[in-house]
């Protein structure tokens, strides 16, 4: 019989709220409008940040039906049509996880050009759907916030890789003592 530590308990449960955490604070921040200069108000996607690194390297972080929750209170909260971004969300995460095992052991640059391409995806998709939506939109706002979010990808890489080297190592919460 083992009995649990309940500090490595405490420990194993705070690593994952902090990255839990930071999963919603990337939500919203996706929410809120950042302004550029002569460019007006852009949404950089930097829940699909985090949803395409965990996607790589931490899958079980964040399942699918996390993935369709977080969406679609992001869809929530921005006024978006309910569902549309969980569908992409969980489309492009869908998309990365199957090709997790290639893009783990490429260098980081992979990795960017990876998201770079996932965020263009994205971009599309929104635009697409909120132009049937709405009548033909400008494909702008959006082109420009997938470069944004491609600039801003290595940024917020480093952070997800700070809370990732302090997730729990094994895939068992918490070790037993004989």
């Amino acid at each position: 019989m083992s009995n649990l530590l309940p500090i490595e308990f405490v420990n194993w449960a705070m690593r994952l709220l902090l990255a839990q955490g930071v999963i919603i604070v990337f939500l919203l921040l996706n929410v809120v409008s950042f302004s550029l200069p002569h460019a007006g108000d852009f949404k950089p996607f930097f829940l699909l940040m985090a949803v395409y690194y965990w996607a790589i390297y931490r899958p079980t972080l964040i399942p699918v039906y996390y993935t369709f929750v977080l969406g679609l209170v992001m869809d929530l909260l921005s006024g978006m049509p309910p569902g549309l971004t969980s569908l992409i969300m969980v489309a492009l995460q869908t998309l990365v996880q199957k090709s997790r095992l290639f893009l783990m052991g490429q260098p980081y640059i992979t990795v960017w050009i990876g998201f770079s391409i996932m965020a263009l995806a994205n971009a599309f998709c929104l635009w697409f759907v909120l132009s049937i939506k709405n009548g033909f939109m400008p494909a702008t706002p959006t082109l420009v916030a997938a470069l944004l979010s491609t600039l801003l990808f290595p940024v917020a890489s480093l952070i997800l890789l700070g809370v990732h080297k302090l997730l729990p190592v094994s895939s068992t919460p918490m070790r037993t003592v004989r």
